[in-house]
């Protein structure tokens, strides 16, 4: 906990926790970061359990398994035009790629998000 409490990018998300709570949460869900890691850091936070971590670790979490399974489905809408086996659907497409644009546009907000923080907490020690 001490090395915790020292390091620049866990005092960033302890008081992006303390800050906004369930929103901070929900944009960590949304981020590449493995859950496993999110999941140990923000145990070692101040982040109240049903409203802060429990909803919006659930609401975050639909998105990538939407995202997974559009990819699958665009795996089986690509093995069926290359044997062309059946027709391949627009939606097998359409779905990936929105998946894609939106991780883009949230890996965005996330950092947008983290700059406004040290940007806070820079200006608070001054």
């Amino acid at each position: 906990m001490d090395w915790a409490r020292r390091n620049k990018y866990f005092i960033l998300l302890s008081k992006g926790v303390e800050r906004d709570g369930w929103k901070f949460v929900l944009l960590a869900r949304f981020s590449p970061v493995p859950s496993y890691i999110i999941n140990y850091t923000l145990a070692a936070t101040e982040v109240g359990f049903v409203l802060d971590f429990l909803l919006p670790t659930i609401i975050g979490c639909v998105p990538m398994i939407l995202q997974n399974t559009s990819i699958g489905s665009l795996a089986g809408a690509a093995y069926a035009t290359a044997s062309g086996s059946k027709k391949s659907q627009i939606w097998s497409y359409v779905f990936p790629m929105v998946g894609i644009l939106s991780s883009i546009l949230i890996s965005l907000r996330i950092k947008k998000y983290s700059t406004q923080v040290s940007l806070d907490k820079s200006n608070t020690v001054d």
